[in-house]
This record gives structure tokens, C-alpha cells and sequence, in this order.
């Protein structure tokens, strides 16, 4: 047990030098990475770059924002690629928050998406929710689905 603990706290000292080596490769400071990728950059991109890298790092130390920084060159530009990292990564709040009608998940999509049709965006999105589609599907498949909606929807 005490070997796991070792081993397992070993694994996460490493991550954040994992995520600075991926920041070079790309040609990016470990900075740029925090502030505009990730679920940190997705929420609070546009709004605070402190609040960003705080959420990327306290999220995952970092992994998901050097992830999608390095699977491609403009993973971290954009609203399109914001609106879809937020519904991916956090998408039970943001389906709360778009049930609700408010909340700060909804926020940052509207922010991220550029929409100013979020009403249609909520009763599109309600009226699929009401199908046998949302019921049989999975989260990931919903969370397409909601993207299709905003993508349609907004200016992004």
C-alpha cells in the first residue's frame, strides 16, 4: 500500500514538468497554455487569465490544457474550440446551468460561443432533451449534440 502511495505521488510530481515539456515543444509558454486551453482558458479565457490558469491547474494541474494544446496548432484559438472544450469537459454543469436558464457554466458559453441566441440555444436544446435520442444516447453524444446546437445557434 505504502509502495502505491510512493509510486502514485512520484506520477504526479512529474505532471507539471510533462506539461512544461509539451509548452515548449509547441512553441507556447507554459503562460499561453494556462490562459487559453483547457477547461481553465474555455471558462475564463476571454474574462481573466489569472482565474484561467488557476482552474487549469487546480482542474488537473495542467494536463488537459497541455493535452489540447499539443494534439493540434489551433486547439487553443477561437470560440468554436472553447464552446467545445467546455461542453466536453464540463458538460453535467453546463446542461444544469442551460436546464436552470443561468449559472456560470452558461455564462462562459454564451462568452466563449459568442451567443447572443442563448434562448434558442436553451429551447432547442429542451426539445432534444425530450427525445428518445437524449435517453438512449451517451453523455459524449449529447455533448455533440448540444454543440451542434450552439455551433448552429451562434457566431462561432
Amino acid at each position: 500500500m505504502l509502495k502505491k502511495i510512493a509510486i502514485a505521488s512520484v506520477v504526479a510530481a512529474m505532471i507539471p514538468f510533462a506539461t512544461a515539456n509539451a509548452a515548449v515543444e509547441s512553441g507556447r509558454t507554459i503562460e499561453q497554455v494556462y490562459k487559453e486551453c483547457g477547461l481553465g482558458g474555455a471558462i475564463f479565457g476571454n474574462s481573466s487569465a489569472i482565474l484561467a490558469i488557476i482552474s487549469n491547474v487546480t482542474w488537473d494541474l495542467g494536463t488537459t490544457a497541455a493535452i489540447s494544446d499539443s494534439m493540434s496548432p489551433e486547439n487553443c484559438q477561437g470560440g468554436n474550440v472553447k464552446a467545445a472544450v467546455l461542453i466536453k469537459e464540463a458538460f453535467p454543469s453546463v446542461e444544469k446551468d442551460l436546464a436552470s436558464g443561468q449559472g456560470a457554466h452558461l455564462s462562459a458559453l454564451n462568452s466563449v460561443a459568442n451567443c447572443d441566441s442563448a434562448a434558442s440555444v436553451r429551447a432547442q436544446y429542451g426539445q432534444y432533451a425530450q427525445t428518445s435520442a437524449y435517453r438512449t444516447a451517451t453523455q459524449d453524444q449529447n455533448a455533440e449534440a448540444l454543440y451542434s446546437i450552439v455551433k448552429q445557434s451562434c457566431a462561432i
